[in-house]
């Protein structure tokens, strides 16, 4: 069988893809290993993927992730998925390549991920060849579900919200300051706790208050991730993230307000992920016409 996963801060999307073709979905949390460490990993492998099937079954994982860019954090992957699938060859590799392979298979293009975090890269087909620096939630992530949170939060504690907003957001939020505070400085996963928060940006998007927030946020993210590119114009231009769908209308403004246009924005990479790699497992595997689930 072949593992296919996609993984971010928030959540790791699973297929698994018998030799007939057959496949079956699972979730997770997100491991993104500067979140979790191997016994988090473990502990997650174990309750949430091991009893669903034989994972002594399983021929290839590729595993692409958050945080995964970093050789040493992405050893904390490679270790516990070795250790787990240990009949299995792993990959491990960025969610970057992950979503370059399954937005533009073997052809060229700029590829952006925007979720709970933001990066981009340039892709030739086979290869990243330049990529801006993804610099996590307080120091980058521009326009990320995470950075929305983060600037909604500021402007409520400030009170710089219109006051409609501030009541109506005093309810999706009934903490304490101090609360708040220890969720994002202290907090186990601060980046999910504020990027759960972008909802409420996604609800009141008629808002002029939200629209204009979520749109410097996107502007920011084409200044920083995009125009920067010696040669961005040179490459079609790909989406793909809950946060890029949910306020595609608005990248699409922001992009046209810099002449640009975007081929296409994807939630979820999972199904460009099975047309990359599916294909020629089963082809492989048709001689033995045999079903491993």
């Amino acid at each position: 069988m072949l593992l296919l996963a996609d993984s971010g801060s928030t959540k790791t999307d699973w297929c698994l893809i018998s030799k007939s073709g057959d496949e079956k979905y699972f979730q997770t949390i997100g491991l993104n290993p500067y979140f979790v460490d191997e016994s988090m990993v473990d502990e997650v492998l174990s309750k949430e993927l091991d009893p669903f099937f034989d994972k002594s079954k399983v021929e290839f994982v590729h595993f692409f992730g958050s945080g995964c860019a970093n050789d040493s954090k992405k050893m904390v992957l490679q270790y516990s998925l070795e250790h787990f699938f240990s009949t299995a060859e792993v990959f491990v590799e960025s969610d970057l390549i992950g979503a370059a392979q399954a937005l533009c298979g073997k052809e060229k293009g700029l590829v952006c991920i925007l979720g709970t975090g933001s990066s981009s890269c340039l892709y030739d087909g086979q290869n990243i060849i330049d990529r801006r620096p993804s610099l996590g939630y307080l120091l980058g992530d521009h326009g990320s579900a995470a950075s929305l949170g983060l600037h909604l939060l500021s402007d409520f504690l400030h009170q710089d919200m219109p006051e409609h907003l501030q009541n109506a957001f005093a309810q999706e939020c009934p903490y304490l300051t101090p609360d708040i505070l220890d969720r994002v400085y202290k907090g186990p996963f601060p980046n999910r706790f504020l990027g759960g928060f972008a909802k409420f940006l996604f609800e009141h998007k008629e808002e002029m208050y939200a629209k204009n927030l979520v749109t410097k946020a996107f502007e920011t993210f084409f200044e920083k991730q995009i125009l920067r590119y010696p040669n961005f114009s040179a490459y079609p231009i790909h989406f793909v993230g809950s946060t890029a769908y949910w306020f595609s209308n608005l990248i699409h403004e922001v992009a046209q307000k810099n002449g640009l246009q975007i081929q296409q924005i994807v939630q979820r990479p999972m199904d460009g992920l099975k047309a990359y790699y599916k294909p020629l497992f089963v082809e492989q595997a048709q001689q033995e016409d045999i079903s491993d689930f």
